[in-house]
């Protein structure tokens, strides 16, 4: 009787601790080029954060969706706000590493890192810089080591992303290929 009393069901249900949603963090360099060189210079920083949405709780075999939200700066071209989310399968490998694979799509705001003019009348007026919309389609690879077993434990991670930016110039680059490699860490931190 004691057992089954309210308390005793609290007790049980404290000893599995609930799953908790990742916060997803990396920093990354980005190349505009298509895929091939992994780390490019000079360096054009970015950070990005994020979430992971499981699909299944399988400790091999791992299906999830990701939300996403990144800054890169990309000297004399560009600064970006990305906003995308990623559909992935995740694999274990052995003792807490795993290969991964994601293909996402989102949106893309770009502000131009230098002045933009119109003419209008025989003279140049500066441009206001509200940037640009555009549409991102990406696809990664990436190689994680998780610290321990289980879904609420830290996991470190490198990422190869490549993603196209469209429509970048209509005229003459309507897709400019971008590379981004990431170095980041998911940490349990949220319930949902």
């Amino acid at each position: 009787m004691l057992w089954a009393s309210p308390s005793g069901l609290s007790a049980q249900t404290s000893a599995t601790p609930a799953p908790t949603q990742p916060l997803i963090v990396s920093v990354f360099n980005l190349g505009t080029q298509l895929p091939g060189s992994v780390f490019t210079t000079p360096v054009h920083p970015g950070v990005s954060a994020g979430t992971e949405f499981r699909y299944n709780r399988h400790p091999l075999n791992q299906w999830f969706q990701t939300a996403k939200l990144g800054v890169s700066y990309h000297q004399y071209v560009q600064t970006a706000v990305q906003l995308y989310s990623e559909l992935g399968y995740r694999r274990a490998i052995w003792r807490g590493t795993a290969a991964e694979m994601r293909l996402g799509a989102g949106y893309l705001h770009a502000f131009s890192d230098t002045e933009v003019f119109t003419l209008k009348d025989g003279s140049y007026d500066k441009k206001a810089n509200l940037g640009r919309p555009q549409f991102m389609g990406s696809m990664a690879l990436g190689l994680s080591y998780q610290l321990q077993k289980g879904q609420n434990a830290p996991r470190f991670f490198v990422d190869y992303q490549f993603f196209l930016q469209m429509p970048f110039v209509k005229s003459y680059v309507p897709l400019l290929p971008n590379t981004a490699l990431h170095i980041g860490a998911a940490v349990p931190l949220f319930h949902l």
